[in-house]
């Protein structure tokens, strides 16, 4: 299983013109049912991002494909970043 994390940003554009932005946060967050991804934890932040995401798939493809669907919403703008635990980097590195 592969983790990854997503962070995103709300579309400032797309906030002016629908003030329920929770409603279309969980309308965007569907479509990793759609792809069977387990979502870890989800955050909202006070910083660059609005939200964090943490996720493991199956299917590295699989996250690419929510990603750039969720973007092609219009809402949220994400970056999307492969996960690893600093023990299994550090026997990489080592």
């Amino acid at each position: 299983m592969a983790s990854f994390m997503m962070a995103m940003t709300i579309n400032h554009n797309f906030k002016k013109d629908h003030p329920d932005v929770t409603h279309q946060v969980d309308q965007s967050l569907e479509i990793f049912k759609q792809f069977e991804i387990e979502i870890k934890g989800l955050y909202a932040t006070l910083g660059r991002y609005d939200y964090l995401i943490m996720f493991d798939t199956l299917d590295q493809s699989d996250a690419f494909k929510a990603a750039s669907i969720i973007n092609g919403m219009g809402m949220l703008r994400t970056e999307t970043w492969p996960l690893i635990t600093y023990e299994d980097f550090s026997e990489l590195v080592g």
